[in-house]
């Protein structure tokens, strides 16, 4: 089976800062590597000590791209949120693009795991 999607990520800023509040915003780029249209989703999954929510803990969240022609690359962004808990680390951010066809069957499911930087101020 031939890939569906190509999946790249931007971080701004680049990485987190460490025992504090504050956020990055993920930006998910999805290109369309077939020769059929796909409407686009992506489960995007942190890890417990961060929140995709700036109020409360949520683990898991799904970004709707929408409909990606062929040869076409799609942007969807959200932000990742840190606290107290958030030590100096490299996180692990899941990423599952899911693309549906014009019956609205699943045709398709890529993974990705990217790495967020999270450092100590000073």
């Amino acid at each position: 089976m031939t890939d569906l999607f190509q999946i790249s990520t931007r971080f701004y800023p680049i990485r987190l800062n460490a025992y504090m509040r504050n956020e990055v915003e993920m930006a998910v780029e999805i290109e369309n590597l077939t020769s059929e249209a796909s409407w686009a989703e992506c489960d995007v999954i942190v890890p417990p000590s961060l929140s995709l929510a700036p109020d409360k803990e949520l683990g898991k969240g799904r970004l709707r791209i929408g409909i990606i022609n062929p040869k076409e690359i799609r942007t969807g962004k959200c932000k990742i949120y840190a606290g107290a808990k958030s030590y100096p680390d490299v996180y692990i951010v899941k990423l599952v693009a899911y693309g549906f066809g014009r019956d609205g069957a699943i045709v398709g499911r890529e993974e990705k795991r990217v790495d967020l930087r999270c450092e100590a101020l000073g």
